[in-house]
């Protein structure tokens, strides 16, 4: 072992360098333990129990087998997941930092194999396994530097990408003819020619792990029987997930989501583990299934992120060298939840934050159906499907949900599935049922607390809304600022439901006068604690955008002279914060019309000034809440006629648009809108036309406080147009 280890260091002379084949041996089959050890760790994470995993790594970190490069990838894996899920800037940096060690690694680990010509898979070239974790690495510390805003940051990122998309398309290039390979007859004849089988008394055992024939020595040398049967045993236990201290998932695996499937669960109990999903191959050598799931995921990934970058910035996308394709990229990811590892997980993560995040990339009324392209192998998923995945998507969580039942994160996912399909009670229900105190990761249980707050205010349950987002205060160290701000404008929606004769409770004026309170209070206050909780340095956007909007209200303060500071707001702010989280695709037609009552019956001073800038976004609103629930010639003329005209002209066939300066994230979702009111209206002959407006969506566009969330919601819809044109 000295000697591999040596030889794996650079020590000793050339000569000394070289390996035996027991040594070579040994070697591969520590490599793909400490692969799936590393496996094993993140898997931890996605059952919420990150500490297991990273004394799980420590621990063989600590051994002097272990392999460090693996492990600077699952730490750093681990962290990533930590970092994006909660935004906090000492994580970030702390992931950032084992990335980059990682990538580090990855490139002196690569280097080695090549030099001593160590072939660890039957169908890739000596360090490809090493190229993916460089790949990845690389990738996730890019990710990393451009969520950090950073205009700096952001460049050194692009330049990590390319680096990235460059060493996965020599990869994408070995695998392409490793697929070739496999069509030829002689594949199979190779295959049988490199198979590794050991021989002990009467019987065999094959490693697939191994690729190479072994000689007559290594067959009968129990030592290395045995690590062959422990990878192979810690793969099979992978798959079966029964490697990380849960009952059979068999038994949890239902048919459907929501509470009832939950209370109603499996009337015949397995004992024995067994794959839920017959796509995974045991017999599968762990490099190969590493190699291949990690390539799928990061070239998707790579391509949907670059494909979403707003054009604001998109011209910095020529330094990477290519423009991403939202189609494959989300193809490759797909495929990459197909295997039974950390790849597939990060990647059904990333799928379930596309579909049913809380940003309209997948606008559910610009539900184009694409052409078919019938070239499409049945095996790929087509067009329309990966638009819409319905059920393969719904499948995916309930294998997740089974596999991992100790993880809010999953929960979580559920019910956002639940309240995009406007099956709000049911996913507050589903919230409900976890007490986020016992969850493990803070990040995921404060993802879990603004979930079902936000899912209150689509129910418009303001005041139990306002009291879940409070407690953000204690648990996130992201916006306080802007947990205290959307908590007054819950208490703000109660005291206008009191002053409208909504709220029918005996004790209305105690309320109201408790509602009016609160709302002046925290609304008011948001503003004071702005700059207290920054992102990498930086005021958050939403925390801009909540001191424009005080800074708004102080100013109709004046205008109105009222000594009451609730009079000086006009426009309902939460109205505003639902649409920016996508809460009005996920209302049911109750909701919706109150919120419509909300907008078009209340009155107070402000509102009585009738405000121009105030009635576009009154008026902007109310025409998509009439999409919403159907009134769509309704809601098309209200935009035609009392938004647009405010925003642009055409002067002898060019359109000049009137800039603005209040609202500024009104405007280019006006025009955004107003696309989507030519698809609904027109269908496939609307869609020349919706690209029209869209086009005025992203020249209107301008460096304001929403630009990117406005930007990449537009960038997804044009993309989406153009290909179905």
């Amino acid at each position: 072992m000295f000697r591999v280890l040596s030889a794996l260091t650079g020590a000793g002379s050339p000569k000394e360098a070289e390996l035996s084949g027991e040594e070579r041996t040994r070697f591969i089959l520590q490599q793909a333990n400490d692969f799936e050890i590393a496996l094993q760790a993140m898997d931890y994470v996605l059952d919420d129990n990150a500490k297991v995993g990273l004394k799980l790594l420590a621990d063989n970190q600590a051994s002097s087998s272990g392999d460090a490069t693996v492990g600077a990838l699952a730490k750093g894996v681990i962290e990533f997941l930590e970092a994006t899920l909660g935004f906090e800037a000492e994580v970030m940096k702390r992931a950032s930092t084992t990335l980059g060690e990682a990538e580090q690694l990855s490139l002196k680990s690569r280097a080695k194999l090549q030099r001593l010509n160590v072939k660890t898979s039957t169908l890739y070239p000596p360090g490809t396994e090493y190229a993916v974790t460089y790949t990845e690495s690389c990738l996730l510390h890019a990710l990393l530097m451009l969520f950090s805003e950073s205009m700096v940051e952001g460049a050194k990122a692009l330049f990590k990408l390319r680096k990235a998309y460059h060493m996965l398309q020599d990869i994408l290039k070995e695998i392409k003819a490793s697929e070739e390979r496999r069509k030829s007859s002689l594949y199979l004849q190779e295959l049988n020619e490199s198979t590794a089988s050991f021989i002990s008394g009467s019987s065999s055992f094959t490693s697939y792990d191994i690729p190479y024939k072994l000689t007559p020595e290594e067959q009968q040398d129990r030592e290395l029987l045995d690590m062959a049967n422990k990878v192979y045993s810690l793969r099979k236990n992978r798959l079966c997930g029964a490697h990380i201290g849960n009952s059979p998932a068999i038994n949890r695996l239902r048919d459907d989501i929501g509470v009832a499937s939950l209370k109603k669960g499996n009337n015949e109990v397995v004992q024995n583990f067994q794959q839920i999903s017959d796509e995974n191959d045991v017999n599968q050598a762990t490099m190969d299934e590493f190699i291949h799931s990690g390539v799928n995921l990061c070239f998707g990934i790579l391509q949907v992120v670059l494909s979403l970058i707003p054009p604001a910035i998109g011209a910095v996308l020529s330094v990477v060298g290519f423009h991403g394709s939202r189609e494959e990229g989300l193809r490759l990811v797909w495929k990459s939840t197909k295997d039974r590892n950390i790849h597939g997980g990060i990647g059904l993560i990333g799928l379930l934050f596309y579909y049913d995040g809380p940003f309209q990339f997948t606008d559910i009324d610009f539900d184009i159906p694409a052409a078919r392209d019938d070239d499409l192998p049945v095996t790929e998923m087509d067009r329309p499907t990966l638009l819409h995945p319905g059920k393969i998507l719904t499948g995916a969580l309930l294998q997740a949900r089974a596999l991992f039942p100790n993880s809010a994160l999953w929960l979580l996912q559920e019910a956002r599935m639940l309240s995009k399909q406007g099956r709000l009670r049911e996913a507050v229900e589903l919230l409900d049922s976890i007490d986020h105190n016992t969850i493990e990761m803070k990040q995921v249980k404060a993802l879990i607390v603004f979930e079902k707050a936000t899912t209150l205010v689509y129910m418009h349950e303001f005041d139990r809304a306002a009291e879940t987002m409070l407690i953000m205060i204690n648990i996130s160290e992201w916006s306080h600022a802007l947990y205290t701000y959307f908590a007054g404008c819950c208490y703000l929606e109660m005291y206008r439901k009191c002053q409208m004769g909504i709220l029918k409770a005996n004790d209305k004026g105690e309320k109201e006068a408790y509602y009016k309170q609160r709302a002046t209070e925290l609304i008011f206050g948001s503003a004071k604690i702005v700059g207290k909780k920054k992102f990498m340095s930086k005021v958050l956007p939403l925390d801009r955008f909540l001191l424009r909007k005080v800074d708004q209200f102080k100013k109709f303060s004046n205008m109105i002279n009222s000594s009451e500071p609730l009079d000086s707001i006009g426009i309902s702010p939460i109205h505003e914060l639902i649409y920016f989280y996508n809460g009005y695709n996920r209302m049911t037609m109750k909701e919706l019309d109150l919120s419509l009552k909300a907008l078009t019956e209340y009155h107070n001073p402000t509102i009585d000034l009738k405000n121009p800038d105030q009635e576009l976004i009154t008026n902007l609103l109310t025409s998509l809440i009439l999409r919403r629930t159907g009134k769509i010639e309704e809601g098309c003329e209200i935009l035609d006629t009392q938004v647009l005209p405010h925003l642009f002209t055409i002067q002898y066939d060019r359109v000049k648009f009137i800039k603005k300066t209040e609202d500024p994230w009104v405007y280019p979702t006006a025009f955004y809108e107003r696309a989507l009111f030519s698809w609904k209206i027109k269908g496939m002959d609307g869609l020349h036309e919706a690209d029209e407006w869209l086009i005025r969506a992203q020249n209107y566009q301008d460096d304001y406080e929403l630009s990117t969330r406005i930007g990449m919601k537009v960038k997804a819809a044009k993309d989406r147009v153009e290909e179905s044109i």
